[in-house]
């Protein structure tokens, strides 16, 4: 990350942030929650992605995006900013090789040709007035196969700091056949974009528990087919082979403890109270997550 590039402001954002980050291990560091020094100092963190789950039910796919891990606990309904613009990105036709062991259980498999990733399917959320709306493109069908919820739930990302959160959730769910190309994978990532910021894409959310750390945080500002070719990393995105069940890191289930999954002992360190599953119970249909916590 180079400061001539990136500018004066930037750098000073970064370099707070990662000095915070690395001398406050009981800071609330949840999947995506504090990956985007920009954001944070700015006071954006409306446009700040927390988590992205991916998974089925009853032969549909359910997309879950989740933002703003800032909302403070006296808010009762959510209001969206009216400049926030939040893409679900979906990628059906690249192929994804399944023979290393070793990158399935980090990365749930390997991308054949990681430049060729592309928006084959695109969920489009903007705020007009306040008021959620949403776009959809490559879907078999159009949109009215399309469910969608947007307001404020309870955090479901299962860690210690995060107990008795909130955050602003998005929720998409329509059949699988739908989205599904010539094969069972998909390759998943979401952005947001706000006008203050210049660029496509001011924090990008794929794979739990990979951007935040702070080797990774270039992945933020980057299309997925680039992460490899100019970071010489991994594409950041969620690999869900649909054929089989959800379990990070195929696919994400709201019921994954992936602080646990993973082990890194740097987030392993300040999940206490330690806890094994979400703080309110998730409900049985649309749209999934817990009813927020309310003063």
């Amino acid at each position: 990350m180079r400061c001539d590039a990136l500018g004066r402001t930037l750098c000073l954002a970064f370099a707070t942030f990662l000095a915070a980050w690395c001398a406050a291990p009981n800071a609330a560091r949840g999947s995506d929650h504090a990956d985007t020094p920009l954001l944070v100092s700015m006071g954006r963190h409306d446009a700040r992605i927390s988590d992205l789950f991916a998974f089925t039910r009853d032969n549909r796919l359910v997309l879950i995006l989740n933002t703003n891990p800032a909302i403070p606990a006296s808010v009762v309904e959510y209001a969206w900013p009216e400049d926030l613009k939040l893409r679900i990105a979906i990628d059906n036709h690249s192929e994804v090789s399944f023979a290393n062991a070793s990158a399935n259980a980090i990365y749930g498999g390997t991308i054949v040709n990681p430049q060729g990733i592309r928006e084959d399917v695109r969920f489009d959320v903007d705020f007009p007035n306040g008021t959620p709306r949403l776009k959809v493109k490559g879907v078999r069908g159009g949109a009215q196969q399309v469910r969608f919820f947007a307001g404020l739930r309870d955090d479901p990302f299962i860690r210690g700091p995060l107990i008795g959160k909130n955050i602003a959730g998005i929720v998409i769910d329509l059949p699988l056949s739908a989205v599904l190309g010539e094969t069972s994978s998909l390759l998943l990532w979401a952005t947001s974009k706000v006008s203050d910021i210049e660029g496509p894409v001011v924090e990008l959310g794929g794979r739990s528990l990979r951007s935040q750390l702070p080797e990774n945080l270039s992945l933020n500002t980057l299309h997925p087919r680039q992460h490899l070719s100019k970071l010489g990393l991994v594409p950041d995105v969620i690999i869900y082979d649909t054929s089989l069940p959800a379990q990070f890191p195929n696919g994400r289930e709201l019921t994954d403890d992936v602080v646990d999954l993973v082990g890194d002992p740097r987030l392993l360190n300040t999940d206490a109270p330690f806890p094994s599953e979400n703080d309110v119970p998730f409900l049985p249909g649309f749209p999934y997550l817990a009813p927020p916590h309310l003063p």
